[in-house]
């Protein structure tokens, strides 16, 4: 069961939204799609707090009381594994939409065919994901490995730092082996020193003594080894662009 939340403030695109994911759903049957539609944003993060959060949630930017991007935010603070999809008339929240690692962004007015395209998109992105578990503090965490910015061991603990903005701490023996090749087999993981793994899908830049993170972060880069970080930096996005 695939699970999708809608929210938009105006009536006719709330009614056109369920229009379309009715007409994916049918032709999709394999996926079993099961949606709920919200007008506010208030009214969606009351209903997380009693069922959680959806698999997708699609949002509406220009609502009034908390912008589209605002209420991504407070959703994947609760959801971290949830998949965003803006649904907007105006271009001009990309740059932010996407700083949150929004999975599509579609502008309105858009085509059945559209929104067909961009749904399969993300739920193949959501279906391919690896996961791993994370036992923290009498909680488990299920992290996806493409949301994790990098990994910091300190003090006997490794602290796991997410595209949420969220930090997950552990302590070092309690990351069990499969868990440790599953992170380094991801493509983009690379150790940075004995004290961190990094992501590089996820850096922003590479100064030649640091790398910037998307939030913000400076991850230090030990002299004897920023040769070998610098030609796994440009080597990734050399075949990122090729792709």
């Amino acid at each position: 069961m695939l699970k999708i939340t809608v929210c938009d403030d105006e009536v006719e695109e709330r009614e056109k939204i369920a229009e379309n994911l009715r007409a994916f759903a049918a032709s999709h049957s394999e996926c079993g799609i099961e949606f709920k539609v919200y007008s506010s944003a208030l009214e969606m993060l009351e209903a997380f707090d009693e069922s959680g959060g959806p698999d997708i949630a699609l949002l509406d930017i220009c609502m009034p009381g908390m912008l589209g991007t605002e209420l991504a935010r407070d959703i994947l603070r609760v959801s971290r594994n949830t998949d965003i999809v803006f649904l907007t008339t105006s271009p001009d929240y990309a740059v932010d939409a996407f700083s949150i690692h929004a999975a599509d962004y579609i502008c309105k007015p858009y085509t059945q065919e559209q929104f067909d395209d961009a749904l399969e998109r993300v739920i193949a992105l959501h279906e391919h994901r690896t996961w791993i578990l994370l036992r923290s503090e009498g909680r488990v965490h299920r992290i996806a490995l493409e949301d994790i910015l990098y990994i910091e061991t300190r003090d006997k603990r490794r602290e796991f730092a997410l595209t949420s903005g969220e930090k997950i701490s552990i302590p070092v023996w309690a990351l069990p082996p499969q868990s440790r090749d599953s992170i380094m087999s991801q493509k983009g993981m690379m150790p940075c020193g004995s004290s961190y793994i990094v992501n590089l899908s996820r850096v922003c830049s590479f100064s030649g003594a640091d790398l910037l993170v998307d939030d913000g972060t400076h991850i230090p880069v030990p002299r004897r080894c920023r040769a070998e970080v610098k030609q796994a930096y440009f080597d990734f996005y050399a075949k990122e662009a090729a792709n």
